[in-house]
Order: C-alpha cells, then sequence, then structure tokens
C-alpha cells in the first residue's frame, strides 16, 4: 500500500511503515496530484480533505491523528464511500495540562493568582472535564457549560450566560458549522459582552470559535484579556491581536509526545480494521528519566508548569512574528509547530519537593513523587 502522511506525525514509521511505502510530506501542501496513485491519507489539522484534493483518487482511508473533524468533510466522504477516521480523546491530556500552564502564566502576568478565582469552562468534553479535574486539583472553584451533554441529562451543567461570567473562561469545544449548537464565531460581541471587566479568556480549542473583530476590540481596550493557542483564520495571525494578548502560543497545547503517538496509534487501529490487517506491535520509547526538584508552594507549581510545557519559551517566539511580513509569518507559525519540542504528559515526570502540601498538591495534579 501506499501512504502519504503529514510528516508531523509520530510514530507513522513504526505503524503504517509496516504495511506499504510512507510519503512523508508537510500538511499544508498536500495536492491532488500527490495522492494519484495512493491507497490512504494520513494528516492532521493542516490539510483540508474534501472534494477538491480527493476527486478522482483512488484513496479509500482518511484518517487524522487529531481529535477534531471540522477540517474532513465528513458528509462528502461518506457518500463516496471513503473509510475515515480521528482520534477523539488521544491528546486531552495534554491538552488540558497546556490549557493549565498557560492560564497560570497568564494569571502570573496580570498579577494574579488563579486560585483566587472562578473558572467557566465552556465545553466539558475530554478536554474540559480534564481541566476541570485539574483545577479541582487546585482548589480553584469552576463550573461548566455544555449544551450536548445537558440534553443528553448530564447534571451539573450551567448556561452559557452563567460561564461566561466568571473572572476566566476556558474554551474546550470543537469547531461546528450546524446543528443545533453551532460554534463557529459563537464568541462574538454579545458573549464576549456578557464577561465581567477584567476577565480572561483562554482558548485552546479552535480560533474559528472567536470573532476576531469585536475580541481585539474588547483586548485593545483593556476590558478584556487573553491567553490563546488558537488564532481566527490560522496559520494568518493578526499581529494586532497578537500584540493585545496577555499570553500567546502557535496551537500546540496537545502537541505532547504522548499525544501525538496515541492519535497515531487510534488511527492506525482504524486502519487496520478497514483493510482487514493484523495490527503491528508497537511500544512507544520510554526515553531518559524525567525529574525536577521544585521549591515549595506556588513559586514549586509555576517551575513544573513551566518545565513541562514550557508556555513562556513559546510565548517568546510567538511575539518575534510581529516583525515579520504575513508570508513569512505565517512560514514562521507553522515552522513553530512542525519544530516543536518534544514534552511529556505529567505522569512522565518525578516531581521532588520538601513542602508535603505542595507534594501533595503536585500529585493530584498527575505528577509522580
Amino acid at each position: 500500500m501506499k501512504f502519504i502522511v503529514d510528516r508531523n506525525i509520530r510514530a507513522a514509521e513504526a505503524t503504517f511503515g509496516q504495511h506499504g511505502e510512507l510519503i512523508m510530506m508537510d500538511g499544508r501542501s498536500i495536492r491532488k496530484r500527490d495522492l494519484a496513485d495512493a491507497d490512504a491519507l494520513i494528516i492532521r489539522t493542516a490539510t483540508r480533505a474534501d472534494e477538491e484534493l480527493l476527486h478522482d483518487t483512488p484513496v479509500g482511508f482518511v484518517g487524522t491523528t487529531s481529535i477534531g473533524t471540522d477540517h474532513l468533510d465528513i458528509p462528502w466522504l461518506v457518500r463516496q464511500g471513503i473509510s475515515w477516521a480521528n482520534a477523539p480523546g488521544c491528546n486531552a491530556d495534554s491538552a488540558a495540562q497546556y490549557t493549565l500552564a498557560m492560564t497560570w502564566l497568564a494569571c502570573e502576568r496580570l498579577g494574579r493568582n488563579l486560585q483566587d478565582l472562578r473558572v467557566g469552562i465552556v465545553g466539558r468534553g475530554n478536554v474540559g472535564s480534564r481541566v476541570q479535574k485539574l483545577l479541582a486539583a487546585l482548589g480553584v472553584r469552576t463550573v461548566a457549560n455544555d449544551p450536548p451533554l445537558a440534553d443528553l441529562g448530564e447534571p451539573g451543567l450551567v448556561s452559557l450566560e452563567e460561564a461566561l461570567d466568571q473572572d476566566i473562561v476556558s474554551v474546550h469545544v470543537p469547531l461546528t458549522r450546524e446543528g443545533p449548537y453551532p460554534t463557529l464565531r459563537f464568541l462574538s460581541t454579545p458573549q464576549l459582552a456578557r464577561m465581567p471587566d477584567g476577565a480572561l479568556l483562554v482558548n485552546t480549542a479552535r480560533g474559528d470559535t472567536m470573532d476576531a473583530k469585536p475580541l481585539l476590540s474588547e483586548l485593545k481596550s483593556g476590558r478584556l484579556h487573553a491567553a490563546l493557542d488558537v488564532w481566527p483564520g490560522e496559520p494568518v495571525i493578526d499581529p494586532q491581536l497578537l500584540n493585545a494578548t496577555t499570553v500567546a502560543t502557535p496551537h500546540i497545547a496537545g502537541y505532547s509526545d504522548d499525544g501525538k503517538r496515541e492519535g497515531t496509534l487510534m488511527v492506525y487501529t482504524a486502519f487496520c480494521n478497514w483493510a482487514d490487517l493484523e495490527q503491528s506491535r508497537y511500544e512507544a520509547p520510554s526515553g531518559e528519566p524525567l525529574k525536577l526538584d521544585v521549591d515549595s508552594g506556588n513559586k514549586g507549581i509555576s517551575q513544573i508548569l513551566e518545565a513541562t510545557c514550557f508556555v513562556n519559551r513559546h510565548d517568546q517566539a510567538m511575539r518575534r512574528l510581529q516583525g515579520l511580513n504575513q508570508s513569512a509569518a505565517t512560514a514562521e507559525f507553522d515552522r513553530l509547530r512542525k519544530e516543536y519540542p518534544l514534552r511529556r504528559d505529567f505522569h512522565a515526570w518525578t516531581v521532588r519537593c520538601r513542602d508535603q502540601e505542595t507534594a501533595d498538591t503536585l500529585g493530584k495534579l498527575g505528577f509522580a513523587d
């Protein structure tokens, strides 16, 4: 078999490579001509899999190693008899942990203590529910809104208006254009106006869930603040919006090594089921032990969050985009994602702290001791 594979996909050789030839490409550069003799297309969010790309090609399977599917034209794929798969929940721990680290850094920059604030979680799915648990481990008060879950009878949810009326609003919804609860630009003027003065918007979900113009207006006025990992219209980044944010990173919240490998394995399993192939055995490399000694209290939490998620490093890299023209800034945004350094989830770290209370808190967050 022949596979066209986004070069950013982890463990592709050890999985799909057992069953044929891999052509590794930049995800944004994949074109119809590249699929002329391909059996399967394995991508991430940088590639849109639709009629324009796939019509009159032999591709029978499309797999995206991401949670989201807004870059797949699923109705068209289904009509054409092309099987597809995504990886729901694969990097949920990674995205949730990164959300915590972004929020913590933003609060530090704003001179606030996260543990004294209230957080509204919009979307309590795989990621949002984990963010809520991490915040609970720190003693942070939270409420959550999720209309689809509420329709299923999920208890303990609040209205969107109540979720927005918090000190921090953290967004964890898929990007949807249709259905009863579309999220395309759903954070627009009325919703932003519901947020109290000085509130912080955190978004590690999808950039186009935000309406860029009213958001920029709120940030430039200083009434609201934002920590953004995702951007309206990315990979083209509005330099004014970038400049107005408190924390800015290049859509890498779910980019831990653990999450990437899990996403590959989930899609690989779906592919083997589709192709009626025996799944090859794969074990992720364990790597060197990750150990860290940290200080007590909030200083120790700051140290471990920066060591594991290095948000500040990528915030600084994003700031450098402001001095580039649009073409160069877009290329640099993609490079930051492509060359993202190895990151492991909290469970891979052994943390030592002399203060037992801090050690207990870190244990609740998922760190080993």
